[in-house]
């Protein structure tokens, strides 16, 4: 996360052009770029120029967003540094060179070269004697050749290894643990409780979820007579595409869950009896994740159910509950991630700039 931000910082009325500076504390100020724009060679001319800079950091380094107007063009400029202390110079630079390309390349071109003076010619060098006469020296017999050196050993070539394939920096491994309340598919609202293994990549999240209703009680008649209790399990997976903004995620979610509904008979029922019968259902969902560190999401979900297999309880023939076609769940948990592209934003890691 950033640190303290200075308060905003706009030119005084009293001048024409419109500047603005945002930066954190102990990096260069706007007076710093104006002081900076003042100290060329010859400082740029303001008027009708709007410039808005922006100063944060971004993984460990710096970055300066400039967005300056003239009557002439509108441009973008991004610079990135380890301090922010150099900030101001490439700041003013940048805005000198926007607003007079021409003029600013000529003060910074160099002066050209001093013309060297021509060499005095060099004395011509004295005629050397003619050489003298030497009869040749007998000649001998002619020595043999030597023989060829053998060539060297070829070496045998050396088993390579198979390179290894990129490690991904985009996967992260999360853990989330959930409390949520279900309605419509349970005889009342119920309590439950479960947990989620998955993964993220990219703009995708994959999970394998687990859910826990407790015992919840069955009623019969006017006086709402406890004749037994219910309770609930489910395994299942979830698949997500995830829309992602800053610190927040959407993500929109399909998912298939099956387990069994435990009943057993309690209180006024005569012969209790104990009854399993399976739970399937699809899940539609739509959630919101807040990352207040990078490791570290806070999310709340709806998911709304759709149960084709309907389960009746029954107390001496008489039906007491049967659990319903549709259902909702509201959900909020905390999930931990872990792995290199565990990130806010899910974007890639910034790098820097060549």
């Amino acid at each position: 996360m950033l640190g303290s931000t200075s308060a905003l910082l706009l030119l005084s009325l009293a001048g024409p052009p419109a500047i603005e500076w945002r930066a954190p504390e102990g990096c260069p100020t706007r007076d710093d770029v104006l002081d900076a724009l003042a100290a060329l060679t010859r400082p740029p001319d303001l008027e009708g120029v709007r410039v808005r800079g922006v100063v944060r950091r971004v993984a460990g380094r710096y970055e300066l967003r400039l967005d300056i107007h003239t009557r002439r063009l509108t441009q973008r400029r991004v610079e990135r540094a380890d301090a922010c202390e150099s900030l101001d110079g490439a700041a003013a630079l940048i805005i000198a060179i926007a607003i007079d390309p021409l003029e600013f390349a000529n003060q910074l071109a160099p002066p050209p070269p001093e013309p060297t003076p021509e060499p005095e010619p060099e004395p011509a060098p004295p005629v050397p004697p003619p050489p003298e006469i030497v009869e040749p020296a007998p000649v001998g017999p002619e020595p043999k050749p030597a023989a060829d050196p053998p060539p060297p050993p070829t070496p045998e070539p050396t088993p390579t290894r198979p390179p290894l394939p990129p490690r991904s920096r985009d996967l992260s491994v999360l853990v989330r643990v959930d409390g949520a309340i279900d309605a419509g598919a349970t005889p009342t609202i119920a309590g439950d409780v479960g947990g989620a293994l998955g993964i993220l990549w990219r703009r995708l999240r994959m999970e394998a979820v687990g859910h826990y209703m407790p015992p919840r009680p069955l009623t019969f008649g006017a006086e709402d007579a406890r004749v037994g209790t219910v309770a609930r399990w489910a395994l299942g997976v979830r698949g997500c595409g995830r829309f992602i903004r800053g610190v927040l995620e959407i993500p929109v979610c399909l998912g298939l869950e099956a387990g069994q509904l435990l009943a057993e008979g309690a209180g006024i029922t005569v012969d209790p009896r104990r009854a399993r019968p399976p739970w399937f259902a699809a899940s539609l969902g739509l959630g919101l994740v807040w990352s207040p560190h990078p490791r570290v999401g806070l999310g709340v979900r709806t998911d709304f159910l759709v149960t084709p297999l309907r389960a009746p309880f029954t107390v001496s023939d008489e039906l007491v509950f049967i659990t319903q076609p549709v259902g909702v769940r509201f959900a909020g948990g905390l999930e931990i991630r872990l792995g290199p592209g565990a990130r806010r934003d899910g974007s890639k890691p910034a790098r820097p700039k060549k």
